[in-house]
């Protein structure tokens, strides 16, 4: 059994469990949708490069006792058959009328596009029904309800953004910007071409910092306290 599908196998687990508890004490940051679906609660981490947010989904993830699961986590389930279907398997009939209801709001180019992003919605959809998740990137907040969780994107100045990446991935200044603006400019084009939004629009998140300006380690206790207010989930 990979690593990824344990990992799957032990969240599942772990809603199968907080559900029952649920039939008798609601849980906090549960929305129950108008056709019964439930999701939640989720943090949902949207970042420019360099901005600091994979460090933020680890941080925050760990104090809350949430599984973190990023981009590439994401595509592995979705392209993995044997992960993929039992993350499938594990939803009820409310969550998949939930899918083929907002499949119909997206354009698409081509098959390979239109088979992609429906074991992405499929795989975004399932994690944030069976809730306690942090999801960083593929435009998750663009597939689960508002309610459900608290959306956040960070942003720091381009310098301030490749000095970052120079840093870690060992590259010159020059390197790290146009690596940061290319990255940039490809999450910007996904988020465009799958669901026809902006990724900067502050209208599609409930939190905005500037991790130029506050350090990773405030930041999270910004985003964990605005969990708590928003969810009414309290820290561990």
């Amino acid at each position: 059994m990979s690593q990824i599908l344990r990992m799957i196998e032990k969240h599942i687990a772990m809603s199968d469990i907080r559900n029952r508890l649920e039939e008798s004490v609601p849980q906090p940051g549960r929305y129950i949708a108008e056709d019964g679906a439930a999701f939640g609660p989720c943090l949902l981490v949207s970042r420019e490069c360099g901005s600091g947010g994979d460090l933020l989904a680890q941080q925050a993830g760990a104090r809350l006792g949430w599984n973190v699961f990023d981009n590439k986590m994401v595509d592995e389930i979705a392209q993995s058959a044997r992960v993929h279907q039992r993350l499938v398997q594990s939803v009820d009939e409310h969550v998949h009328s939930y899918w083929e209801r907002t499949w119909r709001d997206f354009l698409l180019d081509d098959l390979a596009d239109e088979k992609y992003l429906r074991h992405l919605k499929q795989v975004v959809t399932a994690l944030g029904h069976h809730g306690n998740v942090v999801l960083v990137g593929r435009g998750a907040q663009f597939l689960l309800p508002s309610q459900c969780g608290l959306r956040v994107r960070l942003v720091a100045p381009l310098e301030a953004r490749a000095k970052r990446l120079a840093e870690y991935e060992k590259l010159s200044l020059k390197q790290a910007r146009l690596k940061v603006e290319g990255i940039d400019k490809e999450r910007a084009a996904f988020i465009w071409k799958n669901f026809r939004q902006d990724a900067g629009l502050p209208s599609n998140h409930d939190l905005i910092i500037n991790t130029g300006e506050i350090s990773i380690e405030d930041t999270t206790e910004l985003v964990l306290d605005a969990v708590e207010r928003k969810l009414g989930v309290p820290l561990k």
